[in-house]
Order: C-alpha cells, then structure tokens, then sequence
C-alpha cells in the first residue's frame, strides 16, 4: 500500500482525445482533462493546475491559440506548457518554444518517455517554488518579508479595487527595541523578534490575512476584506497578545510591547488622490503618533 500523503501534483490534459496520456500519467499525478480549447482555458482559469499537456490540433481552436490566450492571463501564465502533436512538422515546435512552451512531445506516445519527460518539468517546478518560496520568507522568523510584502500588497489593492471591498493595513513596532539589544544582547533580541512573529502569527488566524516583517523591529499585516473596525479590533489584539507573552531566554523571562499604526480604504481606480504609496505613508505617520504619544498603542490614520 502507498503510504505517501503527499499531495500529487494536478496535470491538466487539454486534448481531443486525452485517454491515453491519462492513462499514462495518473498513477503519478493528479488528472484533469478537457476535449477542447475553451473548456481546457476554463478549467485552467477556476482550478489549481501545476502544469498543462496541450494538444496541438484541438476542434475549436489550435493549441498555438491556447497557449498564447494562457499567458495572456495572471492566473495562467506561469503554468509550464507541454505541447503533444503527431505532426512531423519542425515549425509548429519552434513555434510552441518560441511562444513559452517548455517542452514538445510527438506521438505515438512512449509511456516512459512521457512520465521522464513530464517528471523532469514536475522537479523543475518544485524547484522554483521553492526558490521562490525562500525568497519572499523572512530567515530568522519565518514570516514573510519585504519583498513579498510589496508583491501582495499591490495584489490585495488591486483586488479591492475591483471587487470595491475594504482593505486595512497594520504597521507595527517594538516599542524600545534598541535598548532591549543594547541591554541583552542581539541574540535574545532575535529571540524576541521570532516570539513576537509567533504572536502575530497566532493572532490574525484568517487565511486571507498576511503577516510580515517589514525589517529590524518593524511588521506589517495585510487585511484584506477588513473595515476599519475590524482593523482597530485586531490591532488591539495583537498589541494586548504581544504584551501579555513572555520572551525566554537564559532562564529568565521579560516582556515587550508594541506600537501599531492602522487604516482602512476602499482603494478607488488609478485616478484617485489616495494610491497605494499615499495610503503605506498614512499608516506609517500613525504608526509614528502612536509611538510618539506614549507607546504600546493603536492609532488609526
């Protein structure tokens, strides 16, 4: 008995006849297949797709046609692309490569052909998300960082402007995190830093919500789909959560406490007065009143 719970990887399989590549394949991955062009670019659009077999001759379009209408879309475009085709024809592959293609397989199908060259893609993939994954992490606490930081928050603004909902952002601060390394070492402040991550962490549960260091002492927290009621509520939270947790080290126990600066807005088109650097400004000048009117506080922009 297969006792591996690690999740397969999904394969779509947009072909006319998709049988005998799912026959194939599905002992190694998860199967989803289409008969056309419009249902394969559909399904590719509503489900999670690790990666995409793409006839080339569908009925209701060519193959070249999906693949340019696939990285066309935000949602689509970095799925890896394997075309299959019986034609012997050497333009119609360097097209497809040329296009962002990253392999050609020909029929008649050699099964384990197939299953090498599909598992060399599935690898790569599992790679670069990894890479990636490491990129946009924070190495000493494990939250996001910086970078990933500005990549969701242009993806969350951007969402709320279409959808026309609420989104919130917290900007956060240990209070006198200076002094606390100049008095016990940077090591226990790393301490305290990734005890602090684990509060935010453990406070803003939602899978939508996002948290991440901003760098040094500093942490931000996306909320999307959150008024701002809803944003002085969890801010609230964390800055009574942080305070009342205890930072470890040596044998010996201490507490911090935190500043936060919040906002709310439904962000507007791209010719409102208020964009996305207006409204990060916004947060961080509450974050400042906050620390300047006494510390371990909430203020609202």
């Amino acid at each position: 008995m297969d006792t591996d719970s690690t999740p397969k990887n999904c394969i779509l399989i947009i072909d006319n006849e998709p049988l005998m590549l799912s026959k194939i394949l599905s002992p190694h991955y998860l199967i989803k297949s289409a008969r056309n062009g419009e249902t394969g670019l559909l399904m590719a659009q509503k489900q999670d797709v690790d990666l995409i077999v793409l006839d080339l001759g569908l009925e209701d379009m060519t193959g070249h046609d999906v693949l340019a209408a696939l990285k066309e879309s935000e949602k689509t475009k970095g799925i890896p692309v394997i075309f299959v085709t019986g034609s012997p024809a050497m333009g119609n592959e360097i097209r497809a490569l040329t296009n962002g293609a990253v392999d050609y397989i020909r029929k008649p199908y050699v099964a384990e052909i197939v299953i090498l060259r599909i598992g060399i893609h599935v690898k790569l993939l599992t790679q670069m998300r990894m890479i990636e994954r490491f990129s946009l992490t924070d190495g000493l606490t494990g939250v996001n960082n910086r970078r990933c930081f500005d990549q969701q928050l242009e993806i969350e603004w951007n969402r709320s402007s279409r959808n026309g909902t609420w989104l919130s952002l917290l900007m956060m601060d240990i209070d006198r995190f200076k002094a606390f390394n100049d008095k016990r070492g940077h090591l226990n402040g790393d301490v305290a830093l990734k005890t602090v991550a684990n509060v935010l962490v453990n406070t803003v549960r939602r899978g939508s919500d996002y948290v991440f260091r901003w760098g040094g002492e500093e942490f931000a927290i996306i909320l999307p789909e959150t008024h701002a009621e809803g944003a002085k509520t969890v801010a609230e939270n964390i800055r009574e959560n942080i305070a009342a947790t205890s930072i470890i080290f040596n044998g010996n126990e201490t507490n911090v406490t935190a500043s936060i600066g919040a906002s709310a807005i439904i962000p507007q088109s791209s010719g409102s007065s208020c964009g996305i650097n207006d409204f990060c400004e916004g947060v961080d000048k509450a974050l400042y009143r906050a620390k300047q009117s006494g510390r371990n506080r909430v203020v609202m922009a």
